[in-house]
């Protein structure tokens, strides 16, 4: 084997197995697709998504948004636990704990309405944001791709809907329901 061929040879197989060893942008990818709001993308699209995504690690306790505040991210959970919660005068209401997988802050992706809960970290956690303004650029650089989201998106709240529908039809139909 000439020289020429064995150092090619060498530095192919290194390259190969540094990059069979770690790539962060692949398990980002691998990460995304199983998050159902990006499930229905391909490993291109999922890369072009993945490539304006921040990724931020915070504390527990840690704010992520405030109720009130302007919505303008949607944020992923890569590591860690969240809790969604409504502050009244004198409690705290627990709407949801979410782990690993999940996403909150949706709604941002479509208006500037006031966040209508907060986020904070129970425990350190890392998440990914995808920022309105981002998608919305993604809509001319990529339309197909934002596209696929917004209708991810559109299926979420119209299912989020229904079943919002159907709690608030069960709990008319209890209150109508006459005493003997």
């Amino acid at each position: 084997m000439s020289a020429r061929k064995f150092v090619a040879d060498k530095l192919l197989w290194e390259t190969l197995g540094r990059w069979k060893r770690s790539n962060p942008e692949l398990d980002r990818i691998q990460f995304l697709k199983t998050v159902p709001f990006f499930d229905q993308l391909s490993n291109r699209q999922l890369k072009r998504v993945s490539a304006i995504m921040f990724e931020r690690t915070y504390e527990t306790d840690e704010l992520i948004f405030e109720e009130g505040q302007p919505g303008a991210a949607l944020f992923l959970i890569l590591d860690g636990k969240i809790a969604i919660e409504i502050y009244r005068e004198s409690s705290t209401t627990r709407l949801a704990v979410l782990e690993r997988g999940a996403f909150f802050g949706e709604m941002a992706l479509l208006d500037e309405t006031p966040r209508s809960a907060t986020a904070r970290a129970l425990e350190r956690a890392r998440t990914l944001a995808l920022y309105r303004n981002d998608l919305n650029g993604l809509v001319y650089r990529h339309p197909r791709t934002a596209c696929r989201i917004y209708r991810s998106l559109a299926t979420m709240i119209g299912d989020r809907l229904r079943s919002t529908n159907e709690l608030v039809q069960m709990k008319i139909s209890v209150e109508t329901v006459p005493l003997e």
